[in-house]
């Protein structure tokens, strides 16, 4: 066996060390253990209304005062939603509610009063403070919540990341720093691209690699612009090995996953791995094979690399056995 040596490489000011044979690795670097995969998703959103009055984004220190007991005495035993409440979709497409809503504002005047109403059947208060404010408190089911009506938009308060959000569309969104759109999608806030007319929005998996990875050249194969990088999809399970290709004869890097269709290299520098999955999901990873936890802002511009070359492999073939 040859020898093995220590060699550091640094790499976007970083330094990793590697154990190579003949500057390569025994083929099993990356393949001991599991490994995160942040496969990333682009959801559809319409584009948020565009305040043109400062005055119309409610960005203050006001809060509901929150009863303790229904009208009749009976004590409020429902938890108070701590995550932007999508339940308020029901509120909205509840015609009743929302017409009682318009009718009893301009006759519940009297300040720091609760009024219950049961509209569409749903229970919830109105609540007139004495700022001049609208306060609706929403008790249906095991929780409840309070927002307020302002500038033709219903506001909520999240009190966990700290700033009031406002519902369009079927979406609590954000106006973060810059006039940035931010959207509340599977438990998170992300960037809104106008250009695309969606968000990219992450969930970890946990990917468990082969024993051993395939010979280089087996399967189809994505060669990076800059020829540094093979990629190759190989098996049933359609699983993709990444290869260094800076010398002669490749050497495995990193495993990326199974399920994965397509792989697109992006044109910054340094370049990104676009990996495309069965499910209409995707994955970034740096040139090492590092999976990238960060949803990007916008989609990456990518180079489209000719056609994958194919080796035929044979049906009983597949990676570890």
């Amino acid at each position: 066996m040859a020898k093995r040596v220590l060699v550091y490489v640094a790499t976007f000011g970083a330094a990793f060390l590697l154990c190579a044979a003949n500057g390569r690795g025994d083929g099993n670097e990356g393949m001991r253990g599991s490994r995160n995969i942040f496969k990333m998703r682009r959801v559809a959103v319409s584009q948020p209304y565009r305040f043109e009055r400062p005055e119309n984004v409610v960005d203050d220190s006001h809060r509901a005062v929150e009863p303790r007991s229904f009208e009749g005495g009976e004590t409020i035993r429902q938890q108070r939603e701590t995550k932007p409440p999508v339940q308020h979709a029901a509120i909205t497409r509840n015609e009743e509610l929302v017409r009682n809503l318009q009718n009893e504002q301009r006759g519940e005047a009297l300040h720091n009063h609760y009024y219950w109403h049961e509209a569409g059947g749903v229970r919830y208060a109105h609540f007139f403070d004495d700022h001049g404010i609208h306060w609706y408190g929403f008790y249906h089911g095991s929780s409840f919540y309070w927002c307020r009506y302002f500038g033709d938009q219903w506001w909520w308060y999240d009190a966990a990341f700290t700033r009031w959000v406002f519902w369009w569309d079927g979406y609590w969104r954000w106006w973060g720093p810059g006039g940035i759109a931010y959207v509340y999608v599977d438990n998170n806030y992300y960037p809104y691209d106008m250009t695309t007319g969606a968000v990219v929005v992450q969930k970890p998996e946990t990917a468990n690699p082969p024993k051993n990875p395939p010979p280089p050249g087996e399967g189809q194969k994505w060669i990076s612009p800059d020829k540094s990088r093979i990629v190759q999809i190989y098996g049933e399970n359609s699983e993709a090995f990444l290869y260094d290709n800076s010398e002669q004869q490749p050497g495995y890097m990193a495993y990326l996953g199974r399920d994965i269709v397509k792989i697109r290299f992006s044109q910054e520098i340094p370049a990104q791995i676009l990996a495309d999955f069965k499910d209409g999901a995707f994955a970034l990873y740096d040139m090492d094979g590092n999976p990238k936890k960060t949803p990007p802002s916008k989609p990456p511009q990518v180079t489209q690399p000719p056609a994958p070359e194919s080796v035929p492999i044979p049906p009983t073939s597949a990676p570890g056995q």
